[in-house]
């Protein structure tokens, strides 16, 4: 009775959990170089013993949300015009530095600040291949292998982490290790869309909600019968 109470709830805790990524995606739509998260649900077991040892067997426990991932894939493409504004093409990521240390983003909707820095939206600095700072004057071309026609600096694009990244805020992401350069290329004038596929994000949100009503309900039910279980145990 108690382990039906929790498989019920893990079905709740997974059905919201797995709503709150969904959401994000949908909120997501259209943030610049924003990369849709995907996740997938299994069940849990655990084994079960007979008085003498030899495992009888698997009783399902439970379900869980497993194998968040980043989707990478390419988003669409925007012409916009303005010099400042960067897209990349295939693989790769810009280089900026926080005050966290380096972080990485797929976002090029870069501003130069009051000392001519090219810089996220947030004020961090883009970086070169050298890790210094950026500073193309105006106006400026941005060839697609990131060099700046006037100044010879090139803009650093790394490659996505094999072992993934990890989101920290902002649009950026972080990644363990030294990154190796990027096959993708650099398009001046372009933004860098969503990727979240709406069509995909409602879908799964209305199947997220039918779980999570169905999960509730057997939460219900089973926290009644407990009730009633209870109330037996006090009769005379």
């Amino acid at each position: 009775m108690i382990r039906g109470f929790y498989t019920a709830l893990s079905g709740v805790v997974a059905a919201a959990t797995r709503q709150d990524i969904v959401a994000d995606n949908i909120a997501n739509a259209n943030t610049v170089g924003f990369k849709q998260s995907q996740t997938s649900q299994t069940d849990y077991e655990l084994g079960i013993m007979n008085s003498l040892g030899p495992e009888l067997g698997l009783l399902g426990t439970g379900t869980i949300p497993t194998g968040l991932k980043l989707d990478i894939s390419q988003g669409p493409i925007q012409v916009t015009g303005k010099e400042t504004d960067l897209a990349i093409e295939g693989d790769g990521l810009f280089v900026v530095r926080t005050g966290g240390g380096i972080a990485y983003t797929r976002a090029g909707d870069f501003v130069t600040d009051a000392t001519g820095t090219l810089v996220t939206q947030q004020g961090y600095p883009v970086l070169d291949v050298a890790g210094h700072t950026i500073q193309p004057g105006e106006p400026f071309t941005v060839s697609k292998d990131g060099t700046i026609v006037q100044t010879g600096q090139r803009i650093a694009l790394v490659a996505w982490p094999a072992g993934g990244a990890t989101r920290l805020g902002e649009n950026l992401y972080a990644a363990a290790g030294n990154l190796p350069p990027a096959t993708g290329q650099i398009q001046q004038g372009m933004l860098e869309g969503s990727n979240t596929d709406m069509s995909l994000a409602m879908t799964q949100m209305i199947q997220q909600e039918r779980d999570f009503q169905l999960s509730a309900r057997a939460l219900s039910l089973q926290d009644n019968t407990l009730s009633d279980a209870t109330q037996l145990g006090r009769l005379p």
